[in-house]
């Protein structure tokens, strides 16, 4: 189990009692728009709660004041053994820094740990606002990436984007 705590947050594992948190964002358009899902439904989130809550580096941001679940944020490790970062944040609590915190502490987190030497991560070059996130967190934009495909239409058809590719060095 994992538990990292930053000035505001704690980044832990998911837990089932999450799910009416944890549903508000993943069941929203606003959300889903740059994601590889589309709204999820109350029985999606079910099932990826039960699917993450064992994995360590599947984690909740949870507000240390009242508990109250607005982000999850991890990391996968791709085909070529690089460490990839990702988060999803509830609108609802956008700017006020959240996301660059926990941000922040996942890759402090995963630097000591796991001792990488770059972490990556990547966004939709719309999603103003994850490719600000991650230049805020000192993450370099290393090329554009076109004619990538995270999801399908309503007819089967892969829906084409172009992705920015970041880097963070290890200092």
């Amino acid at each position: 189990m994992v538990s990292i705590e930053t000035q505001r947050l704690l980044l832990r594992n998911y837990k089932a009692t999450d799910f009416d948190d944890i549903f508000v964002y993943f069941s929203s358009e606003e959300v889903s728009r740059y994601e590889d899902f589309d709204p999820m439904s109350p029985e999606q989130v079910l099932a990826l709660i039960e699917e993450w809550k064992t994995m360590d580096n599947r984690l909740v941001a949870e507000l240390k004041s009242d508990r109250t679940v607005i982000g999850s944020i991890g990391y996968w490790i791709d085909g070529e053994g690089h460490h990839c970062i990702d988060y999803d944040f509830n609108p609802a609590f956008g700017g006020n820094g959240y996301a660059t915190e926990a941000g922040r502490a996942l890759v402090e987190y995963l630097f000591h740990t796991s001792e990488v030497p770059v972490v990556y991560a990547d966004c939709d070059v719309k999603n103003t606002a994850s490719w600000k996130l991650l230049e805020r967190l000192g993450f370099q934009r290393m090329r554009q990436l076109d004619q990538q495909s995270y999801k399908d239409d309503q007819n089967g058809n892969p829906i084409m984007i172009s992705t920015y590719l970041y880097g963070l060095e290890r200092v």
